[in-house]
Parts: structure tokens; C-alpha cells; sequence
């Protein structure tokens, strides 16, 4: 039981680590009050992110 505990917070610290390395520009624009950078065609496509806001 403590070996599977351990791997899922394993799990848990890489995802985060992952997710901080992808966003890395959008945590630095929000912190500096820098622009948000443009989101990429994918994301749009799939996400609706990039829609105008009516």
C-alpha cells in the first residue's frame, strides 16, 4: 500500500512538472502583467478557446 501511495504522488509531481513546462509562458505573462501569448490553431480547433466572445 505505501509503494502505490508513492507512485501516484510520483505521478502527481510529473504531471505538475509537465504542466508548468507547457504553460510556462502563460504563468509568466499572468505574474509580469505581460500580454497573454496567442493560442496555438489546435488548441482553438479543439478547445473553442480562441472564439470571439459575443
Amino acid at each position: 500500500m505505501k509503494g502505490t501511495i508513492r507512485t501516484i504522488i510520483d505521478i502527481c509531481i510529473i504531471m505538475l512538472a509537465v504542466f508548468l513546462i507547457i504553460h510556462r509562458r502563460v504563468i509568466s505573462a499572468a505574474l509580469t502583467g505581460a500580454p497573454m501569448p496567442e493560442t496555438p490553431e489546435w488548441h482553438k480547433k479543439c478547445l473553442g478557446c480562441g472564439k470571439e466572445q459575443k
